[in-house]
């Protein structure tokens, strides 16, 4: 940015002295400081309901560092709404998996610990009645100082970022539409936010868990509309190098239904039924997740390390 800029908040001013990444189409990121000199980043979104509004709020109750703090939210003179957060020193799961030198180094079991953390904070985040929506590697940041080697950091201290796809339970039937490819479940690739619940945040993270260990997503293809129907239709497939304890853990956690044809074939009561019994079949929430994937020893078989490493 070529100008400083100030954004008057709730309770206070920030000044904002640069950008962050790219401008997505959830939206771009500015960064600043507080009256007290604390850096922080702000988010404006331009389309935006009361129900998001309730969401970030009751994020910004919760103390707790597996969570990014949420600073301020609030409505600016241009109708857009602001979102201020802490700025989480470390780095985002995506950039390190981006750095594949780096991501060979790491152990697989580290994205364990790092799983059980994201976990503990859903747990947080659901007893509040708030669910993300947008669990994905872009969204955890491993916590550690300027400098460090990330090799050896503590995977377990981790932030969850980014609530700006949040919604309230129950749904009040203002709930943003975005979705990640990928990561996000059947009923939201579908758009029906009255079944999204917890288990769409679990079933996120079980695919997010799955990509950081395996290397590769569960789903792969360059056309994003085949790359929605192999989500929708086909289910995870276990790994051979992946231990059984793990799989059993990722695939109740991203369990879904199979569609007796394309939804597209389909009358409007039977794919909400076959979505009702995907989001049933997963586990009811993240404290039953995290009690099996504490059960979990290891992440891959001690001896097929080869195919990670250098591809298959």
């Amino acid at each position: 940015m070529d100008e400083i800029k100030t954004l008057r908040g709730t309770s206070q001013t920030y000044v904002i002295d640069g950008t962050m990444g790219r401008r997505s189409k959830f939206g771009g990121v500015m960064t600043g400081r507080d009256e007290n000199g604390g850096r922080v980043t702000v988010k404006a979104l331009e389309r935006w309901g009361d129900g998001l509004r309730n969401a970030l709020e009751r994020v910004r109750g919760l103390d707790r560092r597996d969570v990014a703090r949420i600073v301020d939210v609030f409505e600016g003179g241009d109708g857009r709404l602001y979102v201020v957060r802490e700025m989480v020193e470390g780095t985002d799961l995506k950039s390190i998996f981006a750095d594949k030198k780096l991501y060979g180094k790491i152990d697989e079991d580290a994205y364990l610990a790092m799983g059980k953390s994201v976990l503990r904070a859903l747990e947080a985040v659901h007893g509040v009645g708030v669910v993300h929506r947008d669990i994905k590697p872009s969204n955890i940041v491993l916590r550690h100082a300027e400098g460090a080697d990330i090799v050896h950091c503590d995977f377990s201290d981790i932030a969850l970022i980014d609530f700006e796809q949040g919604m309230t339970l129950p749904y009040d039937g203002t709930a943003r539409t975005q979705f990640a490819l990928i990561y996000s479940p059947p009923e939201m690739l579908l758009k029906h936010n009255e079944l999204v619940g917890p288990g769409a945040d679990l079933f996120a993270l079980g695919t997010t868990i799955y990509h950081l260990v395996m290397g590769k997503t569960p789903y792969t293809d360059c056309n994003p509309e085949v790359l929605i129907n192999l989500q929708l239709t086909y289910p995870m497939k276990k790994p051979g190098r992946m231990t059984e304890e793990l799989f059993g853990v990722l695939s109740h956690a991203a369990y879904k239904e199979a569609f007796r044809l394309p939804p597209r074939r389909l009358g409007p009561e039977e794919i909400v039924e076959t979505l009702r019994r995907g989001v049933e079949g997963r586990y009811a929430s993240a404290g039953e997740m995290l009690a099996d994937l504490e059960k979990v020893g290891h992440a891959l078989h001690p001896a097929n390390w080869f195919e990670r490493t250098f591809g298959s």
